[in-house]
């Protein structure tokens, strides 16, 4: 009985940090844009912002250490070292959420990409519970024992991180295999944007701080002194009681660069294929780039469909983007951050049919300029092929780790 107690524990101690782990890197792997944006908020909240450039190599770098660190806690791999790397990274990772959930210097930690949300406290108190088992595991670390030989520990060590390393890359080249943000292909942008008949309402709360006589008190709407003139208004705060419900794609807004005008319902209610070019700064466009997306333009221009470019860049830039290129293309302004979330490439090119998004091009893949003729078939075509490459590498995870956890995860081998 006490044997088995001990193995039960051993077992968790190694199981729960290696799943959150394995989650958390896997997630970071397949959206690594996703990452360098938040490496460059944090950088940006501490005042660093000179460490921008080290973003996106950063993401990829704790990608694969948090990934390959989770497979080698599972599989129980060189766990003196893994185990005291796994307590150093949970100890670091706790600090710094405290930090974050006192001060809220960001407003999600980015702990688990787009897959999960985490509020800064929640994120806290999750890294509490998963250091304790860390500290275990660390604790018990000469305990572990492997019949692993150590070239199969070897062999095991490299497949992990050739497969994540590869996994973030790939995403990095070309779009998430997974997609976890709002603006998924599927996703009709104005269902999103509209709050449900009998969905919860915001509810506030004014206070109101009064003094009569020296001596300072507060009501609310209810108690306050109406018709007792002594008491003097200093003070009031509104506060949020409940939120109610927030729709999915609350901030999504397209503006007219020229007017200041907003034409997001004007441009969603359109019927038919619609293009946009998300460039969140046209300086990410490149000069090869323009003048396909030139004829992408005038195609689309012949076919009867709009082609916008949608960037945060003013019109000072968009004028002068145009003027290097001679090229007049119609432009709507967008907040960068949006831009970002809506597609992890600059530019990215989204394809809109009636109200839905239905396809999504990375820079590196932008479908030819004919797409214009039959784009909801062309989009439907690139969604089987993206499938496919889906479950190459969900299908490459499970050859990876189903044979070994069925071997490895037993309790009663520590």
């Amino acid at each position: 009985m006490k044997d088995t107690m001990k193995a039960t524990v051993l077992f968790l101690c190694r199981l729960v940090p290696a799943l959150v782990f394995l989650f958390s890197g896997f997630v970071k792997a397949i959206d690594p844009f996703g990452g360098m944006v938040k490496f460059e908020d944090y950088f940006t909240a501490f005042g660093w912002s000179f460490f921008h450039p080290l973003a996106l190599p950063l993401s990829i770098a704790l990608a694969v250490f948090e990934f390959s660190l989770g497979f080698f806690l599972l599989f129980k791999l060189y766990m003196r070292w893994t185990a005291t790397a796994a307590l150093a990274m949970m100890g670091l990772f706790t600090l710094l959420t405290l930090y974050i959930a006192l001060f809220n210097p960001v407003s999600d930690c980015g702990c688990f990409g787009d897959a999960i949300k985490l509020s800064n406290w929640a994120t806290f108190f999750k890294n509490v519970v998963v250091i304790a088992f860390a500290g275990g595991a660390w604790y018990f670390r000469k305990h572990y024992t492997t019949s692993s030989k150590p070239l199969k520990q070897v062999v095991l060590a490299a497949l992990a991180v050739v497969y994540v390393l590869s996994l973030a890359l790939y995403s990095h080249r070309n779009l998430p295999v997974l997609d976890f943000r709002p603006y998924a292909i599927g996703t009709n942008i104005p269902d999103k944007m509209r709050v449900p008949d009998g969905a919860a309402q915001p509810e506030y709360e004014t206070i109101f701080t009064l003094e009569k006589e020296g001596v300072r008190a507060t009501f609310g709407v209810d108690d306050y002194p109406y018709e007792d003139t002594t008491w003097v208004f200093v003070d009031s705060e509104t506060r949020t009681i409940s939120e109610g419900y927030v729709p999915p794609l609350q901030t999504f807004a397209l503006m007219d660069p020229g007017t200041g005008d907003n034409r997001t319902a004007e441009i969603l209610s359109r019927a038919g294929a619609q293009f946009f070019l998300i460039s969140p700064r046209l300086s990410g466009i490149k000069d090869a780039q323009v003048l396909h997306l030139a004829e992408m333009a005038e195609r689309a221009r012949q076919n009867q469909q709009a082609f916008y470019i949608v960037t945060a860049s003013g019109s000072e830039e968009m004028r002068a983007f145009d003027e290097k290129h001679s090229t007049l293309f119609n432009y709507l302004h967008a907040d960068e951050t949006m831009l970002k979330t809506i597609i992890r490439s600059n530019p990215g090119l989204l394809l809109i049919y009636d109200g839905t998004i239905a396809g999504k091009w990375h820079y590196r893949n932008l479908p030819p300029a004919k797409i214009a003729d039959q784009p909801l078939a062309y989009a439907l075509d690139k969604q089987r092929k993206s499938r496919q490459r889906r479950f190459m590498w969900l299908h490459a995870l499970g050859i990876l780790m189903l044979p070994l956890i069925i071997k490895n995860i037993k309790p009663i081998n520590n």
